[in-house]
């Protein structure tokens, strides 16, 4: 039976290799993308794998609760990627190597805790730790996307009244300037050409915003968008902490996770970085991995490469030498968590009437302008 799928490799030879070692025959191997994006909603990921883990739970053969799964889903992606787990799962694969192929649909840091739960029969109950982790990450995801909802909403609707006014209202006192010709302000001129200018070249400067919003999403699933955004953020002082405070949370949270079920703290590292968004972080990681190969603690690689704040060291290196690890990263966890709500909202309160009295003055000025010029009409000789 033929098998379709993705594998994390260092080049192609390494990945046929281990197809080779796996007892499979490749037919066709090409290299994929450097980060996979899932690709399926988490809401239904998150339902499908406690679903899982119930039905091993009642006792029912592992097979068969792929199956059940599968047709429960609603999604058509995830109904066909588990029909994909379901056929690898009959040609003899494992579970974790079923879900290593289908990184577009399960995350990378479920494989090695899935794999320690085959080989110390807790599979249940690490297929319940994925679901809480992924869990937490659609929660934290949520409220931020939340936080962020009325901002945009303010946004928008700004867009929209500035470009209404400068598309159909101050057009119209074209004629008006015209006629007052030297007489009327200069504001007054420099709106109406604007407006004009606007106008005139509307299919030039919307087709430009149209390219550029596409350029964004393409960068956001390029994972470059995150970079893009840290190079600008990182002259503010606090959008900067936020973002650090974002990736410790992501980073402390899967160590977390990953720990206890069994997973070397090297390969802990490497999955746990990787699904950091910003590539220099993940690249001084990738030395404090390197650093440990060699013998060195995570603490002092860390403390090396200056990956994160002292604070964070210094619990890191307590919990390591207290063979405590997973408890400083779930301690580090919760208070960057706080941090960072308590961040957002404070910007929050910023940014929403800074957004309200910008809106405001702009629109203010327009108005103020154009009754100004309808005023000095007034003064005009017959």
């Amino acid at each position: 039976m033929g098998v379709q799928g993705w594998l994390v490799a260092e080049d192609r030879a390494d990945a046929i290799e281990i197809l080779r070692h796996r007892q499979m025959q490749p037919l066709y191997v090409r290299p994929g993308p450097g980060k996979i994006p899932i690709k399926v909603p988490v809401e239904e990921l998150l339902a499908s794998l406690r679903e899982l883990a119930s039905l091993r739970g009642s006792g029912m053969a592992l097979d068969m609760a792929i199956d059940a799964v599968g047709k429960t889903s609603e999604n058509r992606d995830l109904r066909h990627a588990w029909k994909q787990v379901s056929q690898s799962v009959r040609s003899g694969l494992s579970l974790s190597d079923a879900f290593a192929s289908l990184p577009m649909i399960f995350p990378r840091y479920a494989i090695p805790m899935i794999r320690q739960g085959e080989e110390n029969g807790q599979l249940q109950s690490v297929l319940q730790a994925v679901a809480d982790r992924l869990e937490e990450e659609l929660s934290l995801h949520n409220e931020i996307r939340s936080a962020l909802t009325y901002p945009a909403f303010l946004l928008l609707i700004s867009v929209a009244v500035l470009l209404f006014l400068f598309l159909v209202v101050i057009p119209k006192f074209g004629i008006m300037v015209g006629d007052m010709g030297g007489d009327s302000s200069g504001s007054l001129q420099t709106l109406v050409m604007v407006a004009a200018l606007m106008r005139d070249y509307f299919w030039l400067w919307g087709g430009a915003a149209v390219f550029a919003i596409a350029g964004l999403i393409r960068s956001s699933r390029n994972g470059n968008l995150q970079e893009k955004l840290w190079l600008l953020f990182q002259y503010l002082p606090a959008i900067r902490k936020l973002f650090e405070a974002w990736e410790i949370v992501q980073f402390c949270g899967s160590m977390q996770r990953l720990l206890p079920q069994g997973v070397p703290i090297l390969e802990a590292l490497e999955l746990s970085y990787d699904a950091l968004d910003r590539e220099s972080i993940r690249q001084r990681l990738k030395l404090v991995a390197g650093n440990m190969r060699q013998g060195g603690s995570l603490a002092e690689g860390l403390t090396q490469q200056k990956v994160f704040p002292p604070l964070v060291l210094q619990m890191i290196s307590v919990g390591e030498t207290s063979s405590g690890l997973p408890d400083s990263m779930f301690e580090i966890r919760k208070l960057y968590e706080r941090r960072l709500r308590e961040g957002i909202r404070r910007a929050l309160a910023l940014l929403e009437p800074a957004v309200i009295v910008t809106l405001g003055v702009l629109v203010g000025g327009i108005m103020v302008t154009l009754l100004s010029g309808i005023m000095s009409m007034n003064d005009l000789p017959i």
